[in-house]
């Protein structure tokens, strides 16, 4: 009798440890950032973000509101991140691309956000092009999004898929960039101008699928 009793104790012990470890790995997985960081082919985290201008941006927002959504993530004490942000938005201008996009910066705003304030603003007076200027306070969603290094480029589907992410912008994966934007972007420049590919259509970059 004592054994059955024994045995029924050890099996309720080991129900009950078994439900506890469920539920806290459950509870983990659902609280943990981890969940929030995009991956390349997933659809990119929501968030809800203040522009320079006072007014409230939410990601989905831009669902399948253009073909082409950029995200770019820079620091405001990095110059270095702020200044390839501007050769960007130079070459976007440069090239004219026909089809509907929207560019998105995401500041994470430290001390000296005041200023660059001057200086985004004029850039997108001067280019004329579709800005908005998201900041970042305290960096929360460069930290949901597991953003380490700056600039961070995400280029987004029209369904807010990630369809190409560039982390760390070296020289090549520079070079890759732009070589990749002149491929999904067609250029309403002369081929003369079109930087050697057949009416602004470029090869794809390597490795490209």
């Amino acid at each position: 009798m004592n054994t059955v009793k024994k045995r029924r104790a050890d099996f309720n012990i080991i129900t009950i440890f078994w439900i506890v470890t469920v539920f806290v790995t459950i509870l983990f997985f659902t609280s943990s950032p981890v969940l929030a960081q995009y991956k390349t082919g997933s659809l990119a985290p929501d968030f809800t973000l203040e522009a320079l201008d006072g007014k409230v941006f939410q990601l989905n927002q831009f669902l399948n509101k253009q073909q082409h959504l950029i995200l770019f993530f820079m620091h405001s004490e990095q110059e270095s991140s702020i200044a390839k942000f501007e050769e960007m938005v130079t070459f976007i201008s440069d090239f004219q691309p026909r089809e509907s996009y929207q560019i998105v910066a995401i500041i994470e705003q430290c001390q000296g956000i005041e200023a660059i304030i001057g200086r985004l603003n004029d850039l997108k007076e001067k280019t004329e092009l579709p800005l908005i200027f998201l900041l970042d306070a305290e960096g929360k969603v460069s930290a949901d999004y597991g953003i380490k290094n700056y600039p961070t480029i995400l280029l987004l589907r029209v369904d807010l898929y990630v369809r190409k992410a560039y982390e760390r912008f070296t020289a090549r994966q520079e070079a890759s960039f732009y070589q990749y934007l002149r491929f999904i972007f067609t250029s309403q420049k002369s081929k003369d101008s079109s930087g050697g590919c057949d009416d602004g259509v470029c090869p794809p970059p390597p490795g490209f699928e």
